[in-house]
């Protein structure tokens, strides 16, 4: 039984004096919660019946007094407990979002971004409000009953029965309450994930939403998930609310039971006193309300079991990518940039992290050398991106092999291949702060005239300098206050400041110009020199000009050569090229290729 909570011990090593030191704190906060009590009789008896006002005077001064003594122990256990559970909660969260950054594509592709939200607040949340709860209450109750059967059994055993059938009942009625929460609550998360998943996708995607007028088919959408929500919220939550009303029927029952048999001893058999009975009445209802405080901790600790487990599937997941043990740097000097595929074939993960059997890329062979420019061709979906990601390693080929100069990109460690290796996605994530702070994120100590000339040559430097705080103008949450197009751009340049040995351009030009991609081809052959480039791309003009077009068809590579040479031989190539730029025979002999080099090659005239 909570397992997930044993784990999290390790966490407090070195602190369990601090914990210890708590719940002694809980115990004379009882002690003397219980002497007071005890003084009852006292006051009942020495004083009121007796008519003694010194007794009742004094006894009240001392009740007064270890009613503050009980005060200052209470509050001493609920400081340390806030500060644990605070600690608790700062601990988890830090240790999780780092073991996110470390994880591999493959796994952020199963821990979706909605999903490590949810772990990274509400889940850590539970786990903290359990702590500070726990901290407070878990063990008052077994002391509470401790030290109250000692007391009853030396002032009153007669009525000892009366709190051990009371003590039963609690025990039934809160194991029938409870009976199957923590589920309830997994549910509850698994919900939760849903509704936060539409929410994100909703958010984030508002303007596609209101562009197509789909507002409120994605409210009936996110209704739906809410409702979802609140189903599994339900059940949970009628059970917790159902605790008190039950708790308030066991007082009013044993209060009955204490003023008929504790009356009976006063008045029929004169066996007890009316102080011991009022005593009694007091220690029974203390006995009854630590209990039913532990029963209201439960589903808190039920919730934060289950919020645990979910944070340690995070914390336990391996990276699929890692290096090799005791891998070192490789001599950067060697470094030129070649690039080989041999047999290269890779497939993705389900859900449970099993290999699913169809093979995304499949048998890619593959030889690049340093400085040269290769462009990626293919329907979305034909591996494109998967391909080049192997690359820097973002993923692991199933079989085969990929080199860079030789050397099985496995054997580099990860933060050096990413050095050689820099990328610029299709989607330009910028990030909050200033447009300097972004394109510096590879490189920071490159100088104002690298990070200027990078920009240059990705075709920013213009607007740039068209806002009047230039490389420190503010960039918005996700770049939202620049266009699409210059978004990319400055993702380029971003990819461009580190001065890479190879540059991946993953249809990062797809939201510019086709006048703006010509002058940033144009500008990189004249900056990177003998940097190693790859184009993913959609439009065909992305890669008229590369050494190598790579034409890939469901995974497969189907045809290599430049662009002369595939106009020539691949009837696929020169589908795509007529579907996009128009009939060959009706384009000047600078675009297709002239008729004389076709038909060198082979090709129709």
């Amino acid at each position: 039984m909570f397992k997930h909570f044993r784990r999290m011990l390790s966490i407090y090593k070195g602190a369990g004096w601090h914990f210890a030191l708590s719940q002694l704190l809980v115990a004379l906060a009882i002690t003397a919660t219980l002497l007071i009590q005890t003084l009852n009789g006292q006051l009942v008896n020495q004083g009121v019946q007796a008519g003694n006002v010194d007794v009742v005077i004094n006894t009240s001064l001392w009740m007064i007094g270890l009613a503050i003594i009980g005060a200052f122990f209470s509050i001493g256990n609920a400081v340390y407990a806030v500060i644990f559970s605070e600690e608790t909660g700062n601990y988890l969260r830090v240790k999780t979002y780092r073991k996110a950054q470390s994880l591999s594509f493959g796994n952020i592709d199963r821990f979706r971004t909605s999903d490590l939200l949810v772990r990274l607040t509400d889940d850590i949340t539970n786990i903290r409000t359990a702590v500070l709860y726990g901290m407070i209450i878990i063990l008052q109750a077994p002391l509470a009953i401790l030290i109250t059967f000692i007391l009853t059994w030396v002032m009153a055993p007669s009525l000892i029965w009366i709190m051990g059938v009371v003590m039963v009942v609690v025990v039934i009625v809160m194991g029938f309450l409870l009976n199957g929460v923590q589920k309830m609550f997994s549910d509850r998360q698994q919900r939760l994930d849903q509704v936060n998943s539409v929410l994100q996708e909703n958010l984030a995607g508002v303007r596609v939403v209101k562009a197509f007028v789909r507002e409120k088919h994605e409210s009936r959408r996110f209704a739906a998930a809410a409702e979802e929500l609140r189903k599994t919220s339900l059940a949970p939550a009628i059970r917790i609310a159902m605790v008190n009303p039950a708790t308030n029927i066991i007082v009013y029952l044993a209060t009955a039971a204490v003023l008929y048999f504790g009356g009976s001893g006063v008045m029929v058999s004169q066996t007890l006193s009316l102080g011991q009975v009022v005593v009694f009445a007091q220690y029974l209802l203390y006995i009854i309300v630590p209990m039913v405080m532990l029963a209201y901790l439960l589903p808190y600790l039920e919730s934060g079991e289950t919020s645990a487990g979910r944070i340690f599937q995070v914390l336990d997941a391996e990276p699929e990518v890692q290096d090799k043990p005791g891998v070192e740097p490789i001599d950067w000097e060697r470094l030129k940039g070649g690039v080989v595929f041999e047999h290269a074939s890779f497939g993705y993960r389900s859900e449970d992290g099993q290999m699913e059997s169809a093979m995304v890329l499949k048998d890619i062979n593959l030889e690049v050398e340093p400085g040269q420019t290769i462009g990626f061709l293919g329907a979305t979906g034909s591996g494109k991106s998967t391909l080049v990601h192997l690359v820097p390693r973002f993923y692991d080929v199933v079989e085969g092999r990929v080199l860079i100069d030789g050397i099985n990109v496995r054997d580099f460690p990860q933060s050096q291949l990413r050095q050689m290796v820099s990328l610029a996605l299709q989607e330009a994530v910028l990030f909050s702060g200033t447009v300097r702070a972004n394109l510096l994120v590879g490189r920071p100590e490159a100088s104002e005239e690298e990070m200027m000339e990078a920009s240059a040559a990705a075709d920013a430097h213009g607007f740039i300098t068209a806002i009047p705080e230039r490389y420190d103008a503010r960039v918005t949450r996700r770049g939202n206050n620049f266009s699409g197009g210059q978004r990319q751009r400055l993702s380029i340049a971003r990819a461009l400041v580190p001065k890479p040995r190879i540059l991946i351009l993953d249809d990062s030009t797809s939201a510019v110009d086709v006048g703006a991609e010509a002058r940033i081809q144009k500008a990189l052959r004249g900056l990177l020199g003998k940097t190693t480039t790859f184009f993913v791309a959609q439009r065909i003009s992305t890669v008229l000009t590369a050494d190598q077009i790579v034409l890939l068809e469901n995974g497969r590579q189907v045809a290599v050569g430049n662009h002369t040479q595939l106009i020539a031989t691949s009837p696929l190539y020169r589908e795509i090229f007529e579907s996009q730029l128009g009939k060959l025979e009706d384009l000047p002999s600078s675009v297709g290729g002239s008729r004389q080099e076709l038909k060198a090659e082979g090709g129709p005239a």
